[in-house]
């Protein structure tokens, strides 16, 4: 009679060892693999539910970029557009970043942000020797060890112009004339005699978001540089009027040592009266071993 009311007010013909020990331990598994698993479903419902959030978040973003491409589409216009127009448009894009500025701080699941960068790849034990790296994608689960060995440095494509003096020295009447490139464009600069190589280059460097290239001063020299790394980033000259400048031991365009990008070695390329024709020195990828996989990245990266 116990056992049987025992039975009726559980619901349960398995309530103690006694009645199945074998049945027990089966249905004490049962219930484990049954919660266990309702515990995954509710941790996806829950995964679902993050994921949700943060699509709605790039999804707006998304869209705010949209608007944006028109915007700075419009404003590119030369005609038909009136400089007010413009400045309305621009605070329209500077509304449009702070709003996707505040949607990555705020879109959030449970104090976790999502879209501000804090489930990026993690990284340790790099060399020392790495100054700068940057992981676009990676398919592994878990972390896994990375060995690159760079097997040629990535390089500025670049020149050396020797004038043998902090100044140039033109002929009466005469004016050194060139045309200074790069990857993005060129221009042409005029200099009188006795001008200093520190304005010369000045000049070069107001004109380097117009051309890619940049000049530093070195001793008696400029040094003329792509302002990016890779062969799709490149230096050049030439010159237009060499304004009769004298063609001594040292003056003239001089290449670029290849293996540590030292100033200038022995080798002149030409004389400044001889650079007629553009002569160009373009930057070089680098290249590396990723795991035992040889490749060759753009530029630097």
């Amino acid at each position: 009679m116990s056992t049987s009311l025992e039975r009726l007010s559980t619901g349960l013909r398995i309530n103690s060892g006694k009645d199945d020990p074998a049945g027990l331990i089966a249905s004490n598994n049962l219930s484990a693999e049954i919660a266990g698993k309702n515990a995954a479903v509710s941790n996806a419902n829950r995964a679902d539910q993050v994921v949700n959030i943060a699509a709605g978040g790039i999804t707006e973003v998304s869209s705010l970029l949209t608007q944006l491409q028109g915007l700075v589409t419009s404003s590119s216009s030369a005609a038909g557009i009136s400089e007010s127009e413009k400045q309305a448009n621009q605070l329209q894009i500077d509304s449009i970043l702070q709003t996707i500025d505040r949607i990555s701080s705020s879109t959030s699941f449970q104090g976790v942000r999502l879209l501000n960068g804090n489930f990026d790849f993690k990284t340790s034990a790099v060399a020392t020797g790495v100054a700068d790296y940057k992981i676009n994608a990676a398919k592994f689960n878990g972390s896994t060890n990375v060995d690159v060995l760079v097997t040629a440095s990535a390089h500025k494509g670049g020149m050396f112009l020797s004038f043998g003096a902090t100044s140039i020295d033109t002929g009466t009447g005469s004016q050194f004339t060139i045309e200074v490139g790069g990857a993005s464009g060129t221009r042409q600069l005029t200099f009188s005699s006795s001008t200093s190589i520190a304005n010369i280059a000045a000049a070069i460097n107001s004109f380097t978001s117009i051309t890619g290239a940049k000049a530093t001063v070195s001793s008696t020299g400029i040094r003329l540089d792509a302002t990016d790394f890779g062969s799709a980033n490149y230096a050049s000259l030439r010159v237009v009027d060499a304004g009769n400048i004298a063609a001594g031991s040292q003056n003239g365009v001089y290449k670029l040592n290849a293996t540590n990008d030292a100033v200038a070695d022995t080798n002149r390329v030409s004389t400044f009266a001889g650079a007629t024709n553009t002569i160009t020195k373009k930057g070089a990828d680098v290249t590396a071993t990723i795991n035992g996989i040889s490749t060759t990245a753009t530029g630097n990266a």
